[in-house]
């Protein structure tokens, strides 16, 4: 009698998930590209023939331009920051022998134990005006006058890199543990520092890891909804906010549809081309 193939088995359990990720994800993207290649009638119908129209208007307005270089812009900046400021913490909670080790993991995930409204909503008296930074800001003598770090980019780069960096912070964690030790204590044997060995040992094993973590923050950021919303006080246009306006007040479904397409292909192109790029690095 033929055996089953060995690792055929998983393919079951996995059905349930792959055909909940079809139903909630695929189908409905599939919906939106159709309706995206139609026209916008009135009281948000949505009528043929099929036109290419909504994607023409996209990539020749330079306002629709201008509020997609933004976003792309808000994520590339939170990706980096996101990179430097969690490869130190990745690396130390990896390697530190502190009993605080099981606190310092928690502390760092907490951000996502959080409701995102709750969350941007607390960085109201933090970032305000009259908040906590402006104020130890002014009592040091460092500032004149208040900084503006909300109703602008500046808080939205802010509450997105807090909500984002527990999840680069994971993703690199998950690499640097599987790179065994003996490589780095090999290299300073052979007389390479501390920094050196860290350099062109660690860090070029870690860049899977790395590629990993920039391709999911930077998706999550240029499509994030609520934190603009909350911390850019109407003053940042970015696609999401937009989308939800042309879908909400305005009623252009199929417009918006072709804006929710551009928007995920570009943030996949994108992620694709970090990753290949910090692959071929790696290889």
């Amino acid at each position: 009698m033929p055996r089953e193939p060995v690792g055929v088995h998983w393919n079951r359990p996995a059905l349930p998930g792959i055909l909940l990720l079809v139903a909630g994800f695929v189908v409905p993207l599939l919906l939106l590209a159709c309706y995206s290649v139609q026209h916008d009638g009135a009281y948000g119908q949505i009528k043929g023939p099929i036109t290419l129209g909504n994607y023409a208007t996209i990539v020749t307005d330079p306002l629709y331009l201008r509020v997609l270089g933004d976003t792309i812009l808000l994520g590339l900046a939170v990706t980096i920051i996101c990179a430097f400021l969690a490869y130190p913490l990745a690396y130390f909670l990896v390697h530190t022998p502190s009993r605080w080790r099981g606190t310092l993991m928690f502390l760092m995930v907490t951000p996502l134990m959080v409701s995102s409204v709750i969350r941007n909503i607390g960085w109201i008296p933090i970032l305000g005006d009259h908040g906590a930074v402006n104020f130890i800001l002014l009592s040091c003598g460092l500032i004149s006058h208040p900084l503006t770090l909300m109703n602008n980019l500046a808080g939205v780069i802010i509450a997105l890199v807090h909500a984002l960096l527990p999840f680069m912070t994971l993703m690199l964690m998950t690499v640097i543990q599987s790179i065994r030790p003996e490589l780095e204590e090999a290299a300073r044997m052979l007389g390479a520092t501390r920094w050196r060995s860290f350099w062109e040992v660690v860090f070029p094993l870690s860049l899977r890891g790395l590629a990993a973590g920039c391709a999911l923050v930077f998706s999550i950021a240029v499509s994030s909804y609520t934190t603009p919303t909350i911390l850019g006080g109407g003053r940042v246009l970015v696609m999401a906010t937009f989308i939800a306006q042309q879908i909400q007040s305005v009623l252009r479904y199929a417009f918006g549809s072709a804006l929710v397409i551009v928007l995920f292909m570009v943030a996949l192109g994108l992620s694709t081309l970090a990753s290949k790029w910090l692959e071929r690095e790696d290889a």
